[in-house]
Formats: C-alpha cells, sequence, structure tokens
C-alpha cells in the first residue's frame, strides 16, 4: 500500500472561521499531486485494490453502460435512457467485489479519478485533487485534518463542464494527507455526470 507523500504540520480546519475573497484563493499557489492514493471514501472503506467488475468487454452491457456514460457526461443523457442507466448502474455496483473478498456494502459508484476541487468554506483554499470520486462523495489530498460531521462547500473543476460543480458536503472522515466527504444534495444531471465519470474509470482503466 503506497504511504501519503509526506505534507506540512497538520492543523485543524476551523469550522468556524470566515473564508476570504475568492480572488485570494485564485491567487494562491495551486497544488496538485499527480500520484493517486488508494484509500478511503466517504463511507470510510478502503479502496480494496484493483477493482473486479463482471462488465468484461464481451459483455454486451459493457459497450452500453459506456455508451450511457459518455452521454451522461455530456449532459445529454435522455430521460428515456435514465431508467436504463440507473438499472446499469446499479448492475455494475452489485458486480463489484474487494480483492480481499470481502464484500463492500457501498449505495454508489466510486473510482480512482483526479479531479481539481477548490474548497470554498469555511476555509478557502489553494486548489486540492481528488484520489476518488464517485456520485456519493469524494476524498480529498489534503494536509489539514477536519473535524468529521464539517460542512464543506467545493467547487469541483471536471473537463466536460465550462463552470464548475458547486456541491455541499460533509466530511465522514479525516487523517493528515486525506478525507472523506459525502455530498449533502446533487441535481440530477450533477449526480450522473460524477456517475458517468466513475463508470468510465472503472471500465476503460487500463
Amino acid at each position: 500500500m503506497l504511504l501519503p507523500a509526506p505534507v506540512s504540520p497538520v492543523r485543524t480546519l476551523n469550522p468556524g472561521s470566515k473564508c476570504t475573497s475568492s480572488s485570494s484563493m485564485m491567487a494562491n499557489a495551486r497544488t496538485r499531486s499527480s500520484s493517486s492514493m488508494p484509500g478511503k471514501i466517504a463511507d470510510g472503506s478502503d479502496n480494496g485494490g484493483t477493482l473486479r467488475t463482471m462488465f468484461e468487454p464481451g459483455d454486451p452491457r459493457h459497450q452500453e453502460i459506456l455508451e450511457l456514460a459518455n452521454l451522461a457526461t455530456r449532459d445529454r443523457l435522455p430521460d428515456g435512457q435514465r431508467q436504463r442507466w440507473r438499472e446499469l448502474v446499479t448492475q455494475l455496483l452489485g458486480s463489484i467485489q474487494s480483492q480481499g473478498g470481502v464484500a463492500e456494502r457501498r449505495h454508489h459508484l466510486r473510482a480512482d479519478a483526479e479531479l481539481e476541487v477548490d474548497i470554498l468554506a469555511p476555509d478557502e483554499m489553494a486548489s486540492l485533487a481528488t484520489s476518488t470520486v464517485g456520485s456519493g462523495g469524494l476524498s480529498l489530498r489534503i494536509a489539514e485534518v477536519v473535524p468529521p460531521g464539517t460542512p464543506i462547500d467545493l467547487s469541483i473543476k471536471v473537463p466536460q463542464r465550462k463552470v464548475p460543480l458547486l456541491v455541499t458536503a460533509q466530511v465522514v472522515w479525516s487523517v493528515p494527507g486525506e478525507l472523506g466527504a459525502a455530498f449533502v444534495d446533487l441535481y440530477q444531471n450533477d449526480r450522473e455526470l460524477l456517475e458517468g465519470i466513475a463508470v468510465k474509470a472503472l471500465l476503460e482503466a487500463g
């Protein structure tokens, strides 16, 4: 298992502090780690190493779900295809097994993916990078320890959108170097976009 990269002395993010202006945040030096850190997601479970799925390239569902994922990531998923998308996502979620042989109880797809994220509140910070992302939450590489239960406002940059996703999340776990947060609420298109990113990362990896 890869160990987190050395981080600066840990400080605790203060939930009651006021955020500074967005212009000062953009002026900060942006930091992004190019290495991925397998670990946890919002539910606190381990990533479980390389994921195996039943949606192999020979499975007709493999191409079908990838085609729908491409539509979802471009905000072009037709209303008539949404039920089928949900069915395929549910089937894919149910087919994922941990390498350790212990079934992981998940309610949302997640996958290793690096997206640029700004924490807007309670403290504005330089840009961070996700290590995993899904429709239910994400994990962030961050030096600070943020108390579990802390609400955080996030700006998530995705290449498929000209404007970042603005979402509210709640910290579920936090250790020096990484935290996991669960989304409090998402618009349907935003949820489908993040699901699509996770599906493509899972099935197109390697």
